[in-house]
């Protein structure tokens, strides 16, 4: 019985072409000048000769790129917490919202506060103040068309 591969076509072609790679550079003994023909960058070469010598070809073919959830994520409503706190109290800075989501029961560090204001574009005191002013602008525009319907 014939062992069915899963490897599709263009992965079997992209590692055929990395295998030519290190034949190259075996034929002429200079990984540099094998490299500096084929265009390819050596510190790829050594990652699949590497892969190739201890998977075999099937360690040329790409792998899967490692998934971005990972286990010690801050939970999304732990980070809506932040926000929300960030645009109430602009004023206030990442050891401060550390200390009042303390309070709230939720364990979470000053550095991780900062780095998830940072990400929301909220990182610093003037970004917070202006968001938290168009925000209020905002809510004040929805109150005045609610008022103006029921009339």
């Amino acid at each position: 019985m014939k062992k069915v591969s899963s490897i599709n076509l263009a992965d079997r072609l992209q590692a055929a072409s990395r295998l030519n790679v290190l034949q190259l550079a075996e034929k002429l003994g200079s990984i540099s000048e094998a490299c500096r023909q084929l265009g390819v960058d050596r510190r790829s070469f050594y990652t699949w000769r590497t892969r190739h010598r201890t998977e075999g070809f099937e360690g040329l073919i790409d792998r899967l790129p490692i998934h971005r959830s990972h286990p010690q994520t801050t939970p999304e409503p732990v980070v809506e917490r932040i926000k929300e706190l960030a645009l109430m109290y602009p004023e206030h800075g990442c050891n401060r919202h550390e200390k009042t989501l303390a309070h709230e029961g939720i364990k979470i560090s000053a550095n991780a506060v900062q780095r998830i204001l940072n990400r929301a574009g909220l990182g610093s005191r003037k970004a917070r103040s202006q968001a938290s002013a168009g925000a209020a602008a905002r809510n004040q525009q929805d109150t005045d068309k609610a008022r103006s319907g029921r009339k």
